[in-house]
Formats: structure tokens, sequence, C-alpha cells
């Protein structure tokens, strides 16, 4: 034990001979998500009505004021704005006009993307239905919507929480990954084939000095995120414990690749690479298992998809898809991977292969 924990100390020791990976996986996640706050959906959109002459646009404002959430939160936020407004300086703005009894709103966009529109159609149409079911009268079909959540939050809390994972996975294959190749490069590998000691007691001391990196830098950021949104997850320590079996099979990822690759650039390059499919296809944009086809087949192979399955009730109160099935998939990748980087140690240390 003595032996390992000198060995631990040492591994917090090369952290100087990989500076700028390590400020890489701790700048970089903070850098993104604070970079795509002002593109997330916010769930109250700003809607910009020209004034009309008449008690037209006020009936449609009316009807835009009642589309929200459930559980209150509003979809829209109708502004009305004079008709010798900038319009062009406009995102969107809405123009309503009436014509032989007939009302008609058009819906103007500037420059803005294809998400933005969608979404600014669709509260547009919503408030269309509530006019139009406000004039079926008692013909008109009662739809009783019940809140899934118990609170309706922004976009940017659900991608900063996918982040979590993201960050851990990085940390611990990059820096796990460029620093097994730099053993290989300045041949420092060597002294474990000459060691009498095992080859997994520098293993599990690299494993545990890869996993603490990836839970300090996905904790650093969760505390960012909190600080920012307001969204605090209900048990820090939990959030902590799902992350670390993320950390550890990407910290196995790294020590393999490093292994294998032996050169330090062509690692950085493969992590970059297996850390942006984790993140994409583990659920950084929703729930894997909502899109459905390819994408939630082959998230049950990551551990990052599981990891959001998990915390997903940490910070909205509600749980998605299995929780135990999800502990028993990170549980099992965690064993697959320990075993699989200790035979590609063995080989590479014992056998010189």
């Amino acid at each position: 034990m003595r032996r390992f924990f000198w060995l631990l100390r040492y591994e917090f020791w090369l952290a100087a001979t990989a500076v700028p990976i390590h400020l890489i996986v701790i700048v970089q996640p903070i850098l993104l998500f604070f970079l795509m706050r002002p593109v997330l959906v916010h769930p109250t959109f700003d809607l910009y009505v020209v004034q009309s002459p008449g008690a037209v646009g006020d009936v449609l404002a009316t009807a835009m004021n009642q589309v929200q959430s459930p559980s209150g939160t509003p979809y829209i936020r109708p502004i009305a704005i004079a008709p010798d407004a900038d319009l062009d300086s406009l995102p969107q703005y809405i123009v309503v006009t009436e014509a032989d009894g007939e009302v008609t709103a058009v819906q103007h966009f500037g420059l803005v993307d294809d998400n933005q529109v969608k979404n600014m159609r669709n509260r547009l149409t919503a408030a269309g239905l509530r006019l139009w079911e406000a004039a079926l009268s008692d013909r008109a079909v009662t739809i009783v919507e019940q809140p899934w959540l118990p609170e309706e939050r922004p976009y940017t809390v659900y991608f900063g929480m996918a982040m979590l994972p993201l960050t851990a996975f990085m940390a611990a294959m990059m820096i796990g990954g460029i620093l097994t190749a730099q053993d290989c490069e300045t041949s420092a590998i060597l002294e474990l084939r000459l060691s009498p000691y095992p080859a997994g007691l520098w293993l599990a001391a690299r494993l545990t000095r890869l996993a603490l990196s990836g839970l300090l830098a996905a904790g650093l950021l969760a505390a960012l995120i909190g600080l920012t949104t307001q969204s605090w997850p209900d048990a820090f320590g939990a959030v902590l414990l799902i992350l670390l079996p993320v950390a550890i099979v990407a910290g196995c990822l790294g020590v393999a690749v490093g292994l294998w690759l032996r050169r330090a650039i062509p690692t950085l390059i493969i992590s970059l690479l297996l850390t942006l499919v984790s993140w994409i296809m583990g659920g950084a944009f929703g729930p894997a298992q909502s899109f459905g086809g390819a994408i939630a087949w082959i998230s049950r192979l990551l551990p990052t998809a599981y990891a959001v399955e998990l915390l997903f009730p940490h910070y909205y109160g509600a749980a998605i898809g299995s929780t135990p099935l999800a502990v028993l998939g990170l549980l099992l990748l965690t064993l697959l991977s320990l075993a699989g980087v200790s035979r590609v140690v063995v080989r590479r240390t014992r056998e010189g292969a």
C-alpha cells in the first residue's frame, strides 16, 4: 500500500509534463458551456407584434399570454411595437391585418436559424389554436395537460448537466492517453518491464489519479453551472458518484490507446474523436433513447448515456429510462474496461509487443 501511494503521488507530479492538456480539459468545457448559452432554447420566446388599429392585435396578444406549460411557465412574451419601428433589425415580428372580416397574422423572420424559426412558428400556431378553441365555444375539445416535471427549466440546465459526463470523460481519457504515450516516447515504460512489482499496481495508481482528475474537472463545471443557472442537483455527492465510473472507463480507454499508439499526437487525436462521439451519441442534446434508431442502440454502449439518465433525477426531480439498468450498464462497462486495459498493460509491459 505504501508503494501505491508513492506511485499515486508520482502520477500527480506528472501533471507538470502535460500542463496544456490539463488546462484544456478544465477550461474547454467551461468555455463551451458559456459560448453555447446565448443560442440555447429558453422556454419563453419574445414575439414582436406590430400594433394594428382596432382590437385585432389585442385579441392575438391575449391568446399568446395563454400559451404556457402546465406548470405555468409562459412560452410567449408578446411585445407590442409601433408600425414605424425599425422592423428590419428585429429577429422576428408579426403583422396582424383584417380584410373582409378575415384576420390574418403574418410572421416575418430576420437573421435567425432554422431551429429558432421552428420554435417561433410553433408558438404563433399555438396562439392561433387558442383563438380557434375559443371560437368553437362548447364544441371545443378540452385537453387536460398534466405536468411531468415539478417545474419547467430552461434547456441550458440540461445542456450543462449533459456536459458533466463529457468533462469527466475528456479529462480522464486525454490526460491518461497523453501521459501513457509520453511514458512510451521517453522509454519510461521500460521501468514497468523491469519492476518486480505487478503492473497492476501502476495501473491502479494511474486510474485513481485519472478518476480524481475527471471528477475535479466535472465538479468545477457543475459548480459554475449552478452559480449561473441557479439550478443545483439535490445531492452533489451522488453526482460525483455517478461520474466516477465514467471517468474510470475513460481512463482505461486513454491508457489503452496510449499504450497501443505510443505517440502523443495520434493519442490526442483519437482521444478527442472518442470523446466527441461519446458525448454526442450519449445524450448531449437530449436523452439518447428519445431519438430512437441507431442513436438509441449505440448509446447503450456508452457510459455517458447511462450517466445522463442517472443525473436527470437529481436535476429535474423525475426519472428517465430505467435506473437499475443504467446502474448495471455503468458497472458492466467499468468491469469490461478494467479487464480490457489490464490485458493491454500486461501485453505491452511484460511481453514487450
